[in-house]
């Protein structure tokens, strides 16, 4: 059997609405996961939608964003484009939660009261980036990438970041064989230090299965300092 590892994007379709009628974002800026922002230059966050949405409705912090030290001010360019003032420092990671919760009439939405999907805009401005502003980054896998395994003495999959992380979630996605698989019941664990995270499954002969860890809809793998 294949085992893939792979570290991609997913998009998560809404729930309980019909898919064109869900308001995408369509351009970003600055692009999500950059690494080298000018924090000088660069004095907006904007997002520009597929759709016309309702004007004074807006959600850009949410509980999982890490902002700057700044008054963060919205505002609105058009029907469809949407900014927020900020003041960025050097060798920073900045993390804009958009439409976190997703609930319906609060936060950005369409015309017609349907929420934006969430997405998590990260990136990283230019500059020496002090170690406790670091991102966590993965530095061994069990099994690796590209490995074949016997389904019979392998039951989960491992990940080691190389710093502690938050031990109460997760950002890992899995396909079997293609298809998305829901691991939202799976159980899961870090090691003692923080640093390994291991995700228990029962995995089936004869098939091939992809893992991708966080994504711009969800950013659950993050380090204990947030």
């Amino acid at each position: 059997m294949k085992f893939l590892l792979k570290f991609a994007a997913i998009m998560m379709p809404g729930l309980g609405v019909i898919a064109q009628e869900v308001p995408k974002i369509v351009d970003l800026s600055p692009v999500p996961w950059s690494t080298n922002v000018n924090a000088s230059v660069t004095k907006k966050i904007v997002v520009t939608f597929d759709q016309d949405m309702r004007s004074g409705f807006s959600s850009w912090l949410g509980r999982s964003g890490v902002l700057p030290d700044s008054d963060l001010k919205p505002s609105e360019k058009d029907s469809r484009t949407f900014e927020l003032n900020v003041d960025l420092r050097p060798g920073k990671v900045y993390v804009f939660a958009l439409n976190e919760k997703r609930i319906p009439g609060v936060g950005f939405q369409s015309k017609k009261g349907v929420p934006a999907p969430s997405f998590f805009l990260v990136f990283q401005t230019a500059g020496t980036i002090a170690p406790d502003d670091s991102p966590p980054r993965p530095v061994s896998t069990i099994p690796v990438s590209n490995s074949r395994i016997d389904p019979a003495r392998l039951n989960s999959i491992s990940v080691t970041f190389d710093k502690a992380m938050q031990n109460a979630k997760h950002g890992m996605h899995m396909r079997e064989n293609q298809k998305e698989v829901d691991l939202s019941k799976a159980r899961f664990q870090y090691a003692g230090d923080g640093k390994t995270f291991t995700l228990a499954y029962d995995f089936k002969p004869a098939s091939t299965y992809e893992f991708e860890l966080n994504s711009v809809h969800d950013i659950g793998f993050a380090s204990a300092k947030r």
